[in-house]
């Protein structure tokens, strides 16, 4: 996946355990990646000490000849020694992009606002229990319902979509600020009304 599309699809499945698990599953691919960069490290410093070998004479001929030998052991494990390097470095790609999704989807996560963010912060990351989360928040269960599959459906697209990265994250800030506003024109309606009635 790149900063600027994204290809990779999620379901609702790999949504909500990116949430339940979001800091131990970020900490394991770093930890993995690590790892794996010490590995090509040693692979690469593996690669030197081939390369700094004593010169050996590759035209030597004839069979089971000692130069002919060690000439053909020390081929194989220069290339034994690249393509573990290749390996390696394709394990590298996979867990990066892994990082990725596990970040990007938490993003797509925090854009949400109000109730639906909410709901699935109580649910997901949180872990509190459904008939807890529904009863506190004093929605009946098909409004909640509602909100909550809306809250992972808006996860979904944002995640699926080609915004970057940095788009969504502003997009989050618009939506912040926009529900700020709308709650302070409310308090402002409500003041008035109740001024108007004489109270």
């Amino acid at each position: 996946m790149s900063e600027e599309t994204n290809v990779m699809k999620v379901d609702s499945e790999k949504i909500k355990e990116v949430l339940r698990h979001h800091n131990e599953l970020t900490q394991q691919l770093h930890y993995q990646i690590i790892d794996i960069q010490k590995k090509i490290e040693e692979v690469k410093k593996q690669s030197i000490e081939v390369a700094a070998y004593p010169h050996i004479d590759f035209s030597a001929r004839g069979k089971g000849g000692v130069k002919k030998d060690l000439a053909d052991v020390y081929l194989k494990y220069q290339k034994m020694v690249r393509n573990r390097e290749k390996e390696l470095t394709a394990e590298i790609l996979i867990l990066t992009a892994d990082a990725e999704g596990v970040h990007r989807l938490y993003l797509c996560f925090q854009s949400l606002t109000g109730e639906g963010y909410n709901i699935i912060y109580r649910l997901y990351v949180k872990g509190d229990l459904y008939r807890q989360v529904e009863e506190e928040m004093g929605l009946n269960h098909r409004i909640f319902e509602e909100k909550r599959k809306q809250a992972i459906d808006e996860i979904q697209r944002l995640y699926e979509s080609d915004l970057t990265n940095a788009q969504i994250v502003r997009m989050r800030r618009n939506n912040i600020t926009n529900e700020r506003k709308k709650k302070e024109k409310k308090e402002e309606y409500e003041q008035i009304t109740l001024s108007d009635i004489g109270l």
